[in-house]
Parts: structure tokens; C-alpha cells; sequence
């Protein structure tokens, strides 16, 4: 029953949006115009979550050998970030490599380097999700106390960015409207009611470092000095309006 249901809600949104077109198309036919206008829309948002990629390498003469010591550096790395208040949940294995190294120094007699294996390096990488991006620099501290010498990659985010893109949205069709008022008004036609709007390409979300954030370390206690910033989210619509003399 609540399947018949949704159908008939599907039919009837299906009528109303055929209708609306054909409506618009009769307008034009008469005589109406149209104007199309993109509209963008940002806001700022303070990040509440980093990401931070850590690896742990290690080198040694055999492979296996190369990982054993990988792994147990590892262990203790996982051990030491639960200790500062890390949940094992916002921990993910992100990589893990095993390589070869040669020596590719040339030789004295002037022959090409030696192919050989001179031993494996294993790399086991991290993803550590900190939902307090004041601790972002102290978390660096501890991975690199606790045998992290590889990578250390941080990127800041907004948690909820689906609530931040809705906001942008409506900014969006506001200065949308703004603009098709401005080319109507300069057109000297008259702006009719919206018949299509249209979501462009999917929201981007970059840096953005305000003067203040540039003077604001995210550590405030020692640890590895890190700047969060903010994050500027952006969005456009493309909105059709009716219009007329």
C-alpha cells in the first residue's frame, strides 16, 4: 500500500513539473522571454575534524624482517595515540608496502650500478581522524615520539558539509534572483516567476586562511605548530525565469 502510495506522489510531482513546463512553453509562445542566470553561493566554516595520514617505515636486510620491525612500530604507534584519547574508530589502516632498494651508486671502474637487492623497505600508513583540531599538533608530537618518519599529510574538514552546502544553496538563489532583477531591469523587460533551477556541478570545498587563523596556531601547548584555518564551501544554481515586456 505505502508502495502505491509513493507511486502516485511520484505521478502527481511528474504532472505538476509537466505541467509547469508546458505552461512556460505556451509564455514563450506568446511571446514571453527567458532569462537564465547562474547564481553562487559560500560560506565559512570553522574545521571540527582533521585527517592526518602517518607512516611508519622501516629498513632492513630481509623483507620479512623489514616488516616484523614495521609492525611492532606500529603497534606501539596505535598504542600511543589511544593513550592521548585517539578512539581505535577513528583509526583506519590506510597503505601498507613492501619495496626492494638497490644500489644505484656507480662504480669506480666506471661500470653501470649493480641491480641487486640490497635490502626491503616496508612502510605501514595510518589514517587518524581527530575530532578536536586543537590537537592536531600534540597528536603530531606523539606519532612522532612513537616511530612515525614518513608522511604526516593533515587535511581539515567540516563534519556536516552536507548542512553547510544547504546553506550555501539558498545564498545561491538569492543572488541568482539579485542577478536576474539587474538584467531584466537593464533589458527593460519584466521578471516573471522561476520555471527550471537547476543544481550546478557538486559543491567545492577549499582552505581558507583568514588573517586571524594565519596568526592562530591550532597547538597551543608545545606541540608541532599547526594552523587550521577555515574551510570556504561553494555552490551555484542556475535559475530560468519568464520574462516579458
Amino acid at each position: 500500500m505505502k508502495r502505491i502510495s509513493m507511486i502516485a506522489v511520484a505521478i502527481a510531482t511528474l504532472s505538476v513539473t509537466l505541467a509547469a513546463s508546458v505552461r512556460a512553453e505556451q509564455k514563450i509562445a506568446e511571446g514571453a522571454g527567458l532569462i537564465r542566470v547562474v547564481g553562487e553561493g559560500q560560506v565559512l566554516r570553522s574545521p571540527d575534524l582533521a585527517v592526518l595520514r602517518l607512516t611508519v617505515l622501516r629498513q632492513a636486510a630481509e623483507a620479512s624482517e623489514a616488516v616484523a620491525t614495521s609492525t611492532e612500530a606500529t603497534r606501539n604507534l596505535i598504542a600511543s595515540l589511544v593513550s592521548s584519547g585517539i578512539a581505535r574508530d577513528d583509526m583506519q589502516s590506510a597503505d601498507f608496502q613492501i619495496s626492494p632498494r638497490f644500489d644505484f651508486t656507480a662504480k669506480p671502474d666506471g661500470t653501470p650500478p649493480s641491480s641487486a637487492i640490497t635490502g626491503y623497505d616496508a612502510r605501514n600508513t595510518l589514517m587518524v581522524r581527530i575530532r578536536k583540531v586543537s590537537e592536531v599538533g600534540n597528536v603530531l608530537d606523539v606519532a612522532l615520539k612513537s616511530g612515525v618518519n614518513e608522511g604526516g599529510s593533515v587535511e581539515f574538514m567540516v563534519d556536516d558539509v552536507a548542512g553547510a552546502v544547504d546553506e550555501a544553496r539558498k545564498i545561491a538563489v538569492t543572488a541568482a534572483g539579485k542577478s536576474a532583477r539587474s538584467v531584466a531591469q537593464a533589458s527593460g523587460l519584466r521578471l516573471g516567476p522561476i520555471i527550471a533551477i537547476e543544481d550546478q556541478p557538486a559543491a567545492t570545498v577549499f582552505p581558507y586562511a583568514s588573517t586571524e587563523a594565519r596568526l592562530r596556531s591550532a597547538s597551543t601547548n608545545g606541540g608541532v605548530p599547526i594552523v587550521s584555518g577555515m574551510n570556504v564551501i561553494t555552490t551555484r544554481v542556475a535559475v530560468s525565469y519568464l520574462v516579458a515586456r
